[in-house]
């Protein structure tokens, strides 16, 4: 605590002067001191201030300043405190104020400055000064006096950080890290990865990323594609700021390791196609891992699942791996003919990725033959026309299962009624599913009556099925010309 008085000499001057006024007047009066009436004499002030700042705070606290006021003459006076404070680092308090409060006082006692919020850190000066409304005299503190400083600290934020998970060669990796418990942070954080081998952090990183800082929340390093297996470790960075301290983690920080495995292929092959009743399997054959261990699981599904999406029928006991080699999934007889895929999924060890096979990959569908659908056909020619016009014709093709193959259209004419000369056109289109097919267009050069014919090839699960010569709604007349003018150029 720190007390201001007024100066000594400037005291005894003050009663000095008052004294010498006071005998001067008597004598003026009563023609002699002897006989001179009593005369009142106001001592000089005399008060104390003395002051208190409030304890260091982190930045994003509040400080304050108390002054205790004493030795008042007359108690009552009343008067005015006014705390002024400088920083931060404004050591001889010769800077602007960051903060100035004036209170008023009525008589002695304790009085605040009222809280301020500092928005830098570093250490704050506190001054405060007196001035009475009667005695017109000024007392204050000094720049620097004892418990007057304030240290503002700098905030210590919290970095706690993830990294990607284990990958196989070729993928790609990254840090994620959480910066908490900042006042406003700014600055960077800087990811470094080491490894392999290097277990304490020592070489120099495999990469190296920086990113600026905004605030508190996640941060995510570059991406990184390493290019060699082992264990890997992170380690994260932030630089701090002014107020802010500088944090980082530490080598082998949880979950900041990760291993880049091995990635050895699977290549796989269904067994042949077979009639309901039949059994079916799929061998796996892995290469290319690191004396594998581990386990195949084989699963089968179908009928017609194209994207494996519904439960599969068949799910295999897990195959162990001992390296390198072909493993079987086991037999298995379906219930319902159709379609069927395959997917083998190797689980992974310590130093080898796991890696799966796609639905209907090249190789791992089975069809289960059973009793053909017979699907119907049903054919529309396109409307009657003149030579050098287009015509075509559209096949619908329904109660297939999942039906594939392919739609003939053949064009027969002109007047071959019964289909049996050469064809003036044919066309192909794949099927892919129940629905409407189009032939490609002819343009007759001749006029007569032509004949649409259209086959369905039919596949494992549907029977072949066409349409015959003469159908009404395949016929097409062709006139020789336009009702007004001449025909068509050929």
């Amino acid at each position: 605590m720190r007390t201001a008085r007024p100066n000594s000499k400037l005291r005894s001057a003050a009663h000095g002067a008052l004294l010498s006024l006071a005998l001067l007047a008597a004598v003026g009066s009563a023609g002699s001191a002897a006989s001179a009436a009593p005369v009142s004499l106001r001592q000089a002030a005399m008060q104390e201030l003395s002051t208190e700042a409030s304890d260091d705070v982190t930045i994003g606290g509040a400080v304050s300043d108390t002054a205790s006021l004493s030795d008042l003459d007359p108690v009552t006076e009343t008067g005015t405190i006014t705390f002024s404070l400088y920083g931060p680092n404004d050591a001889t308090c010769s800077g602007t104020p960051v903060f100035v409060s004036a209170v008023a006082t009525a008589g002695e006692g304790d009085f605040g400055s009222g809280d301020y919020t500092p928005e830098t850190a570093g250490v704050y000066q506190w001054i405060a000064s007196y001035t009475g409304d009667l005695s017109g005299e000024t007392v204050s503190t000094t720049c620097d006096d004892e418990d007057e400083s304030v240290e503002v600290l700098r905030a210590t934020p919290a970095l706690s950080t993830v990294a990607s998970g284990n990958v196989p060669l070729g993928g790609e990796v990254f840090d994620t890290a959480t910066i908490a418990d900042g006042y406003q942070p700014t600055g960077t954080v800087t990811f470094n990865l080491y490894g392999p081998g290097d277990e304490v952090c020592e070489a120099a990183p495999v990469t190296t990323s920086t990113v600026d800082v905004d605030g508190n929340g996640d941060y995510q390093s570059a991406v990184f594609e390493p290019t060699a297996v082992g264990g890997y470790r992170w380690r994260a960075d932030y630089s701090g700021d002014a107020n802010n301290a500088p944090v980082g983690t530490a080598c082998n920080d949880e979950d900041e390791d990760f291993d880049v495995l091995t990635a050895p292929d699977l290549t796989t092959l269904a067994s042949a196609d077979v009639d309901l009743g039949g059994a079916v399997s799929d061998t796996a054959t892995l290469s290319g891992s690191d004396d594998a261990t581990g386990s195949i699981v084989f699963e089968l599904y179908g009928p017609n699942d194209d994207q494996c999406t519904g439960e599969p029928v068949f799910t295999s006991d897990p195959v162990t791996v001992d390296g390198d080699g072909t493993y079987d999934s086991g037999d298995f007889t379906p219930t319902a003919a159709g379609t069927y895929h395959w997917i083998a999924s190797y689980g992974g060890d310590d130093d080898n990725a796991g890696v799966t096979t796609a639905c209907a990959d090249p190789g791992e569908t089975v069809v289960v033959r059973g009793d053909a659908a017979t699907p119907t056909l049903a054919t529309n020619a396109s409307r009657d026309t003149y030579v050098g016009k287009r015509i075509f014709d559209t096949a619908t093709l329904a109660g297939g299962v999942d039906p594939t193959g392919t739609i003939t259209f053949t064009l027969y004419g002109p007047d071959d009624a019964t289909c049996s000369r050469t064809p003036v056109a044919t066309s192909v289109v794949q099927v892919d599913g129940n629905g409407d097919y189009v032939s490609a267009s002819h343009r007759p050069h001749q006029p007569g009556t032509y004949q649409w014919v259209a086959s369905y090839s039919g596949d494992d699960g549907n029977e072949a099925v066409a349409t015959s010569c003469g159908d009404p709604a395949e016929q097409v007349v062709v006139s020789r010309k336009y009702p007004y003018g001449p025909g068509p150029r050929p």
